[in-house]
């Protein structure tokens, strides 16, 4: 029952390594998951790094997010939840790169029985970042409009899917033909490439109308072309721990038109919000996985024995989707 580990705090293809028998012991709140598929996420590489909001320790079990199947559970928790699928929440309070692993059973929200494990493995980031986003600021209704950088980002695409399920538009902004192309087939409404004149080219695109909330994931000057089109106090969200620099918003449009800028982070989210909340935001995805409505691409699936590989092409640039480590979920 082997699973992932931090050799020391650094680089994550380095410093990952094999523990042939982690300790499996549970505590009476505890759950034994046999893990299905655990997805290579952007914050994994910080985390090992020491860049992320958590720190890691020497010795810690990795892998953020994840769905698997109940085994096992503490004393405290008697039989009742043993046999169901579950969704790993990804607040870095335990490892899902392993076969099996040990957890707290409220770091843990039930999903049902159908669907592909690959794509319900992604949903504990980037899907919940985007749904969250979108009903937790500015009471958006049908026909407004949502303002985006990178988006074909992992939490771009999601956003573009639920605001159309929501009436909403979206206009987003990317880097390459390639990518817009992406995002159109995707759905967005509006897709435009970075570089000269983008303020004026999101104007024309909107015909007179204004964004009601911009998501920005990248940083820089981008999102301040993005925010001259915001409506009159309207909120800039920073939402990605990869953002490099900060929002680069004219002072003129923070003051004249009293804009927003605030940060939020999942983490805080799924250590401040309501169980009932948490449980009804993540059901609800995965019932939308197993409609098609929502999912992610692919790339390749990986045997945790082969971890050195996978994180090397999880580091690879140009990806057209995801690397995940995928297992037998105690059916074997």
């Amino acid at each position: 029952m082997s699973s992932l580990v931090l050799d020391a705090i650094g680089d994550l293809a380095e410093d990952a390594v094999l523990d042939p028998d982690p300790d499996l012991g549970l505590g009476p709140e505890d759950v034994l998951v046999a893990m299905e598929a655990a997805p290579i996420d952007r914050v994994d590489f910080l985390f090992a790094a020491g860049c992320y909001g958590i720190q890691p320790t020497p010795g810690q079990a990795l892998g953020s997010e994840g769905v698997g199947r109940i085994v096992d559970a503490g004393s405290g928790l008697g039989s009742g939840l043993v046999g169901h699928r579950v969704i790993v929440l990804a607040n870095q309070e335990q490892g899902t790169w392993a076969e099996q692993a040990v957890m707290r059973a409220r770091n843990v929200v039930a999903i049902g029985e159908d669907g592909d494990a690959g794509q319900l493995a992604q949903l504990s980031i980037d899907p919940v970042t985007a749904q969250t986003l979108l009903t937790r600021y500015g009471s958006l209704k049908p026909g407004d409009w949502v303002g985006q950088t990178i988006g074909d980002g992992g939490v771009g695409q999601p956003t573009i899917r639920l605001a159309k399920r929501a009436g909403l538009n979206s206009l987003s902004i990317v880097r390459s033909e390639e990518a817009a192309a992406q995002v159109r087939s995707a759905g967005g409404d509006c897709v435009l490439i970075q570089g000269e004149g983008l303020s004026a080219r999101v104007a024309e695109a909107l015909c007179g109308r204004r964004l009601d909330l911009v998501l920005d994931g990248e940083g820089g000057e981008t999102v301040g072309e993005l925010a001259r089109s915001l409506k009159f106090g309207g909120t800039v969200v920073a939402y990605s721990p990869v953002i490099s620099q900060p929002p680069v918003i004219a002072p003129a449009d923070l003051i004249y038109r009293e804009l927003n800028i605030v940060g939020w982070w999942l983490v805080n989210w799924l250590r401040t919000a309501p169980r009932a909340e948490i449980e009804r935001t993540y059901t609800k995805l995965a019932s939308l996985v197993r409609a098609g409505e929502i999912g992610s691409n692919v790339e390749a699936t990986y045997p945790l024995a082969d971890y050195r590989d996978a994180i090397a092409h999880a580091a690879t640039p140009g990806r057209a989707g995801k690397v995940l480590f995928t297992f037998d979920g105690g059916t074997s």
